[in-house]
C-alpha cells in the first residue's frame, strides 16, 4: 500500500516517562496517534506542532487513541470540538473517553483501596494534600470503539489495529505498512508498568508478554517502531525479547525473595524489588510487584493465603 508521512511531534509531559510523542500521519484523512496530557501547556504544544506542519487542528479528521492514560487521551475532547474528528478507542476504554474524572476523585478512591489490599502501611498512603494539584483540563467526548484486525482507511491505504493488552486491558498497536505505532506497549528505554497502569484487570503481566510475543513474531513485516514515549527505533523484535527476558529475570527475584523472606504482602515485595519508594512510584511498585505474584499464583508456583504469598514447596 502506499505509505504517507509519519510526522512525530514532542509533547510535554511533567511525568517520569518524559514527553510524549504524538504522530501526524499526512493522509486524508488527516489522522492523530493520541494527543498529550490534559494541559493547557500540552494543548498549546500541540496546535504549534500542527501549525509547523502546515495545517491546524481543524484539519484533523480523526484520532486514534493506543490507550487510556490521561497523557495519551488529554486532548481528544479538545480537537473533537473544534475538528469534529472521530475519536478512536479500544472498545473496552471507551468510558475514559465518554465518562472523564477530571478531579481525579475516583482514581484515587481505587488507588487507596489497591494499597490497602496489598498491605501498604498507613504511613505509605497517599495524604490528600499530596493530590490536592490532581486536576484535569478535560471533559467528556463521544468515541468510537475498536477491535483486534479492524482497518481504518485512508484514500489510498490503512491501518491495522492490533490489540496488545498488558499495559492497560485496552491498549493497541498500530500496523501502517512497515510501520507499526506501538503506544507505550513497546518502548525503546523504559520498561511499561504492567499492573498500575488498570488497576481494575487481573492477568495483566500474562497479557502483556503473549501480546509481546504476538508483535515479535511480526519483525519481518516492519522497519520501525514509533513509541508514545522516546524516538522511532527498529528491531523492535529484540526490544521485545529483552522486555519478556526483564520480566522473566523479575519472576525469578520475586520467588527468591519469598524463599529468603518467607510470606510477603504484594507491597513487602514491591520493598524488596525497588527499594524505597516515594509519592506515586509506592503505587506502581505495589502494582507491579502484585502483578507477577499474582502470575506466579497462577502458574501454581506460589499461594496466596490472607494477601500474604509464599512460594509452594
Amino acid at each position: 500500500m502506499p505509505e504517507h508521512a509519519i510526522a512525530s511531534l514532542e509533547i510535554p509531559n511533567p511525568f517520569f516517562e518524559g514527553r510524549n510523542r504524538i504522530y501526524v500521519i499526512l493522509a486524508d484523512p488527516i489522522t492523530l496517534i493520541d494527543t498529550g496530557i490534559a494541559t493547557d501547556r500540552a494543548y498549546q504544544a500541540l496546535v504549534d506542532g500542527i501549525e509547523e506542519l502546515g495545517i491546524a487542528i481543524r484539519d484533523i479528521g480523526r484520532v486514534i487513541l493506543t490507550h487510556k492514560h490521561i497523557d495519551h487521551i488529554g486532548n481528544a475532547w479538545r480537537i473533537q470540538q473544534e475538528s469534529n474528528a472521530e475519536i478512536f478507542i479500544h472498545e473496552s476504554e471507551m468510558p475514559s473517553v465518554s465518562d472523564v474524572d477530571p478531579k481525579g476523585q475516583r482514581f484515587r478512591t481505587l488507588v487507596h483501596q489497591r494499597l490497602i489490599e496489598w498491605g501498604a502501611p498507613e504511613e505509605a498512603l497517599p495524604k490528600p494534600e499530596e493530590n490536592s494539584g490532581l486536576h484535569w483540563e478535560l471533559e467528556s467526548a463521544t468515541p468510537t470503539g475498536l477491535v483486534d484486525g479492524e482497518t481504518l482507511e485512508f484514500e489510498d491505504g490503512s491501518l491495522e489495529v492490533l490489540h496488545t493488552p498488558g499495559h492497560t486491558n485496552g491498549s493497541i498497536c498500530l500496523k501502517y505498512g512497515r510501520h507499526l505505532l506501538t503506544g507505550d506497549h513497546v518502548l525503546p528505554d523504559i520498561s511499561p508498568n504492567v499492573g498500575g497502569g488498570d488497576m481494575r484487570q487481573n492477568g495483566l503481566l500474562r497479557k502483556y508478554l503473549q501480546s509481546l510475543s504476538r508483535i515479535a513474531e511480526m519483525d519481518s513485516e516492519i522497519d520501525e517502531a514509533y513509541p508514545g514515549h522516546g524516538a522511532p527505533f527498529s528491531h523492535f523484535a529484540d526490544r521485545c525479547k529483552e522486555l519478556i527476558d526483564h520480566h522473566d529475570q523479575r519472576l525469578d527475584k520475586t520467588i527468591e525473595f519469598l524463599r529468603q523472606s518467607g510470606p510477603l504482602s504484594a507491597f513487602e515485595m514491591a520493598k524488596q524489588l525497588f527499594g524505597d519508594m516515594q509519592d506515586f512510584h509506592v503505587v506502581l511498585g505495589c502494582a507491579e510487584a502484585q502483578a507477577h505474584l499474582e502470575f506466579l499464583v497462577e502458574e501454581k508456583q506460589v499461594t496466596c493465603e490472607s494477601g500474604r504469598y509464599s512460594v509452594l514447596s
